[in-house]
């Protein structure tokens, strides 16, 4: 099942953005690569969660982004927060006319992007000072430990369309000098009901009407209560690539 913006994938995932760690995580390396007078172009933005928490401490951002209605709500939300430094562009890395920018992002933007050695070259061509790279570290979906879910359903756990891109071995090839971590940390979901849980997992999963139960219960016993409905917690994993040009 690939990914498609929805309404309510946009309303969930600023949610999310709202309590999670992320991108927050990954703040010290962005600062050794930006100032005010910086642009970033942040690709395959999604609802901008860098153009967000960048907007503030740079000169512009770009967000590139091929769903209006994830860039709409980018839109919206920086016009609530006074934010009139970004641009929004709607359209993919592969259609996007090369344009230096100080700082280019890449979180999760697929294969297309982090896995191609002509997107990396041309990544390397565009940025004046740096790159940011965030992907999977695997082909395995744990998100909101479903996995565990799977297991109750006595079947195997989905897999990502595509493996995940041999970035490090590219990029090595290409005698580009980089640094790579695995980051772990907190992105979990704020919910309003339990209702609203078992249509989160089953957006991005596909169950059978007679598996839908077992989802239930699932959902019931993995959330926390909060003093104005539920937190489903997240322990998300990434590997992150950087380098500096």
């Amino acid at each position: 099942m690939g990914f498609t913006w929805s309404a309510e994938k946009v309303k969930w995932f600023e949610k999310a953005l709202e309590t999670g760690e992320y991108p927050r995580v990954f703040m010290p390396i962005l600062e050794t690569m930006i100032d005010r007078k910086s642009s970033v172009l942040e690709i395959a933005a999604g609802v901008g969660p860098f153009s967000r928490m960048l907007a503030s401490r740079v000169k512009s951002v770009t967000a590139l982004e091929p769903s209006d209605l994830a860039l709409a709500a980018l839109r919206e939300a920086s016009i609530e927060k006074g934010i009139s430094n970004i641009r929004y562009v709607e359209s993919t890395w592969e259609e996007w006319p090369d344009e230096v920018h100080d700082v280019i992002i890449a979180a999760y933007a697929g294969g297309s992007v982090t896995g191609s050695e002509e997107s990396l070259i041309r990544l390397n061509a565009l940025a004046r000072r740096g790159v940011l790279l965030v992907a999977p570290v695997s082909r395995e979906r744990k998100n909101f430990g479903v996995d565990s879910l799977y297991v109750r359903l006595n079947r195997e756990p989905p897999l990502r369309r595509e493996c995940p891109p041999d970035t490090e071995a590219i990029l090595k090839s290409l005698g580009i000098s980089f640094e790579s971590a695995i980051y772990t940390y907190e992105f979990g979901q704020p919910l309003q009901s339990i209702d609203e849980g078992v249509r989160l997992i089953s957006s991005y999963h596909q169950f059978g009407p007679d598996e839908m139960e077992i989802v239930r219960d699932f959902v019931r016993e993995s959330v926390v209560e909060t003093g104005d409905g539920y937190y489903l917690p997240n322990l998300r994993t990434s590997r992150v690539f950087y380098w500096y040009t």
